[in-house]
């Protein structure tokens, strides 16, 4: 099981304000399809998702969309990865236990 693991770093010694980050481990797989890879988490909540492997240098992504989701994923490729901003509604609970984005490129 993949396991994560919270980071909070104060932004400014005088103030309150947090960055929060999280390490994933998300599962990056073949689907099987022609020029389709899959990312799998199990772990998830809103936020940014950075793939530093998924760089422009690697393969140029041409859609990202999620598997079996009407969420609206907005993503941003470039040399140092592929980021991806996960919506707001996107949340781990029961009846979501993982999140599978399928890349075409």
């Amino acid at each position: 099981m993949a396991v994560s693991r919270k980071i909070a770093l104060k932004t400014d010694e005088q103030s309150s304000n947090q960055l929060h980050i999280y390490e994933v481990n998300p599962i990056i797989f073949y689907s099987g399809e022609a020029d389709e890879l899959n990312i799998e988490l199990l772990e998830f909540n809103h936020g940014e998702l950075i793939v530093k492997s998924l760089s422009t240098a690697i393969l140029k992504v041409k859609q990202l969309f999620m598997e079996d989701e009407e969420f609206n994923i907005k993503w941003k490729q470039s040399a140092k990865g592929l980021r991806i901003t996960l919506p707001d509604g996107l949340t781990n609970d029961e009846n979501r236990k993982k999140c599978t984005l399928k890349i075409k490129f």
